[in-house]
């Protein structure tokens, strides 16, 4: 789901960069908050942010106590995509595997469709392996497939992300022909 939330972060510039440049110090801090954010990717309560939509405030800096930097608090809008149960999206197949298939949907790389979820889908092993319905549909690499979310939770470990299971198990769930497709890339 798409959302706009108002977001405070702390950016942390190095004392040098503001000395060295001729730019004012709100557009480093600036630079270093898109810097800042793009290593972060992700939060468990905003989603992954997708793009700053205005910078509401940039704070007075306050000196750290190396000295070597100044940290700035800074206030802005940020549109984010915050996968939801319940929520049904498009993703594209990215591997087939015995046990389910990887889809990419959006800034989400690995969303797992469990051969549980898909009923009445068998695998067909070979070099391109694929899952095959009763009604001849097929799973494959690179097939766009219409999924609801079944369950997701936030990641603990240092990849900030979501881990999403997804299901077919639905009417109107599964492979959909979309020409010119190519997923919800944001």
């Amino acid at each position: 789901m798409l959302c706009d939330f108002e977001v405070r972060l702390y950016v942390v510039v190095p004392m040098e960069d503001i000395k060295k440049s001729g730019e004012l110090p709100g557009s480093i801090v600036i630079r270093r908050l898109f810097s800042q954010l793009t290593f972060l990717r992700a939060t468990e309560d905003c989603g992954y942010f997708l793009k700053v939509t205005k910078v509401k405030s940039v704070g007075s800096g306050k000196l750290l106590d190396s000295s070597k930097y100044i940290m700035f608090p800074v206030t802005f809008h940020s549109r984010t995509f915050l996968p939801k149960t319940g929520e049904v999206l498009v993703g594209i197949v990215i591997e087939v595997c015995r046990h389910g298939v990887f889809l990419k949907c959006g800034p989400m790389n690995s969303i797992y469709l469990s051969v549980r979820k898909m009923p009445n889908y068998n695998y067909v092993s070979g070099e391109n392996p694929f899952f095959i319905c009763n009604d001849q549909s097929r799973i494959e690499n690179e097939v766009a497939v219409r999924f609801v979310v079944y369950a997701m939770r936030w990641s603990r470990t240092l990849v900030r992300k979501f881990d999403v299971l997804a299901s077919i198990d639905d009417d109107c769930l599964g492979p959909v022909s979309l020409n010119g497709f190519d997923g919800l890339e944001l």
